[in-house]
């Protein structure tokens, strides 16, 4: 009788753990939970060695930046502002990425021979994908104030669930042009994978390309990198997998452009 007992106990017991284990996961995966769960510091460091081209901002730059767009409770005016300090953030990034010349400076103060870095603004064509890569073109043109900019949008086939294309609108000489691709998050790689895609049909070379978002996942991240490897992918965080609870398919922060655009009730 007390083994009998004891078994039922021990089944009991393990039941509860498992639901305990299962509630904890639902809340880890929680949208836009105040800290989701980024990729350990090891795991970064073996998704640079497989992936030279990607780039992740310093966590202790952008940690209580991420903090405040991740917290759920965030209002719209504080998500925008702190999303616009981190959409700065990446776009001085992207820049330091693409090629640049050295100059003779005019009429330098200083007693020692020096070179200026420069670069033309008109070099660069902002691509942003409708509708969350919106929300990086105001800092953009601050700090390319003459860069041209393209247009993309990318949806879900309703059946199939596919990326396809549906509008896009480029310079026509894109193909001369340093490509800065925005969009807020990777989640499944599906839609910046077609978006590349296009910009190579309009004569693009990925090398030309630097892909910038604030949020990725590392299901995503692989995805494209193994179909794109000499793009230049630059985020500001790295999840470990999709939220997929009530169907969101997002990163830790929600539905981004729902978020930064105020149209959805907080």
């Amino acid at each position: 009788m007390n083994s009998r007992l004891l078994k039922i106990f021990e089944t009991g017991f393990i039941g509860l753990i498992g639901f305990t284990l299962i509630a904890q996961q639902q809340r880890r995966f929680q949208c836009a939970a105040p800290y989701f769960s980024f990729i350990s510091h090891s795991e970064l460091q073996q998704f640079f060695h497989r992936f030279p081209s990607l780039h992740v901002l310093d966590k202790f730059q952008v940690e209580h930046l991420l903090s405040v767009i991740r917290n759920q409770t965030t209002q719209t005016k504080d998500f925008r502002l702190y999303s616009d300090r981190l959409i700065r953030l990446l776009m001085e990034k992207a820049i330091s990425e693409h090629s640049k010349k050295l100059v003779p400076p005019e009429g330098s103060q200083s007693q020692t021979p020096a070179q200026e870095i420069q670069f033309e603004n008109k070099q660069f064509c902002v691509v942003v994908m409708v509708r969350s890569g919106n929300a990086f073109l105001g800092e953009a043109l601050k700090v390319l104030p003459g860069a041209s900019v393209g247009f993309i949008l990318v949806q879900e086939h309703p059946q199939t669930k596919d990326p396809q294309l549906v509008y896009c609108k480029f310079p026509e000489d894109i193909d001369q042009k340093q490509v800065i691709l925005t969009d807020a998050m990777i989640t499944t790689g599906g839609r910046i994978s077609t978006a590349i895609k296009v910009l190579q049909s309009n004569g693009v070379n990925q090398e030309n390309i630097a892909a910038v978002n604030i949020v990725s996942c590392e299901k995503g991240l692989s995805k494209v990198l193994h179909q794109f490897p000499k793009v230049k992918l630059i985020t500001a965080g790295v999840d470990y997998a999709l939220n997929t609870i009530q169907d969101h398919r997002f990163p830790g922060v929600g539905d981004f452009g729902d978020r930064y655009f105020g149209t959805v009730d907080q």
